[in-house]
C-alpha cells in the first residue's frame, strides 16, 4: 500500500454558516469521513485531511509528488462549496412541507461535490435501485476496485478512475450492479477516448451539459442531471424517479405528472439540491416508508440503527 507523504498545509474560510460536519458525514463512506476529519480524495492521487479550526477549515494536503497548492485550495473550495450561498435555498426549505425539518436541523450543509466521472458512476448505480441497493454496489466497487493508499495514520481506498476499470472490465461483475456495469463501462471509454470532457462540460450551462451527457449509451436524464447537480453545483434541472415524485405529489398536491413543473416553479434554481436535501430529510427510507412519514408530519433525519444518507459514514460493511 502506497503511503502518501504531506506536501502543504492550508486554511480555508467558509462563507457562514457553514457546518464541516453536515457538509463531511452526508452520502460519505467510512473511508472518507470518521466523525471529525474527512479524507478527500483529489487529483492526481492526491488526498485533502480536513478538519475544523475555529470558524475555518484545516487542510492538510497528501500526495505522492509535490504540485500547485493554488490549485489544491480551488479543488477544496469548489469540493466543499466554501464559498456557496445557500440562504435563499434554506429560506424556501424553512417554509416547506417537505424540507422544513432538513431546514432546521442542516444549517450551514453544503453537497460535497465529486468529479464528473465519480458523479456519473454514482448516478448510474441510482439507477432503478433504492438508497441500499445504489450504495452497496458503490461500496463494493471501491472496496474491490479502488486504490488503497495510506494518509495519516489511516487507510483511504481512492474510487476507481475510468482506466482502472477498462484494464479490467470483467472485474465489475463482481460488484453487484447487474445491467449497470454495461453503462460504468460505457462512461469509462467516454472518458477515455475524449468524448467527454469534464472542463468542456462544465462550461455549459445545466440544459447543454445534460443534452452533451445523455450522448452516453445508458446514460438518461435523470443520470445526468444528478451528476451535474453534483459536479458543478448546477442545480437549475431536478433529478426525480418515482421516488420524488410520489412524496412531491403528496405534499404539494398535484398530480404525479405535474409534479416536475411544479417542483421547478417552487425552487427555481435550486431544484436538483432540493432532491438531495429530501432523501436526507427521510433518510431515504423506501417509498412507503418515506410516505407514512410525509403524512405524520415526520419530516427531518432520525436516528437509526442502519445506513442512511447522513450516517453511513459509520458502516464499515453493507
Amino acid at each position: 500500500m502506497k503511503q502518501l507523504k504531506p506536501v502543504a498545509a492550508i486554511e480555508l474560510s467558509p462563507r457562514k454558516p457553514f457546518d464541516l460536519h453536515k457538509t463531511l458525514c452526508v452520502y460519505s463512506f467510512h473511508w472518507f469521513y470518521d466523525g471529525v476529519r474527512g479524507f478527500i480524495p483529489l487529483f492526481n492521487e492526491a488526498v485533502a485531511v480536513v478538519e475544523p479550526r475555529g470558524e475555518k477549515v484545516a487542510a492538510e494536503i497528501y500526495a505522492p509528488k509535490d504540485f500547485s497548492e493554488e490549485a489544491v485550495r480551488r479543488e477544496l473550495q469548489h469540493v466543499l462549496g466554501i464559498e456557496e450561498d445557500l440562504s435563499s435555498f434554506f429560506q424556501k426549505a424553512e417554509k416547506d412541507p417537505l424540507l422544513r425539518g432538513f431546514a432546521k436541523e442542516f444549517v450551514g450543509w453544503r453537497l460535497r461535490a465529486q468529479p464528473l466521472w465519480w458523479s456519473l458512476v454514482i448516478a448510474v448505480c441510482q439507477q432503478n435501485a433504492s438508497f441500499r441497493q445504489g450504495w452497496k454496489m458503490l461500496y463494493s466497487l471501491i472496496e474491490k476496485l479502488g486504490k488503497p493508499v495510506r494518509v495519516a495514520g489511516r487507510e483511504v481506498v481512492l474510487p476507481p478512475t475510468p482506466r482502472d476499470l477498462l484494464r479490467n472490465p470483467s472485474a465489475l461483475s463482481n460488484c453487484g450492479l447487474g445491467y449497470r456495469a454495461a453503462t460504468v463501462l460505457e462512461v469509462a471509454k467516454a472518458f477515455t477516448s475524449g468524448s467527454i470532457a469534464p472542463d468542456e462540460v462544465g462550461e455549459l450551462d445545466a440544459a447543454r451539459a445534460e443534452e452533451k451527457l445523455v450522448e452516453i449509451r445508458g446514460v438518461g436524464r435523470y443520470t445526468a442531471r444528478l451528476s451535474i447537480a453534483l459536479s458543478y453545483r448546477k442545480y437549475d434541472l431536478p433529478p426525480i424517479d418515482r421516488w420524488v415524485e410520489a412524496l412531491a405529489s403528496q405534499a404539494y398536491g398535484v398530480s404525479r405528472r405535474e409534479v416536475a413543473d411544479e417542483w421547478v416553479r417552487r425552487w427555481g434554481k435550486w431544484s436538483a439540491l432540493a432532491v438531495f436535501a429530501l432523501t436526507i430529510a427521510l433518510d431515504a427510507a423506501p417509498m412507503k416508508q418515506a410516505l407514512q412519514r410525509l403524512a405524520a408530519g415526520e419530516v427531518a433525519p432520525k436516528q437509526l440503527d442502519k445506513p442512511t444518507p447522513s450516517n453511513m459514514w459509520r458502516y464499515s460493511s453493507w
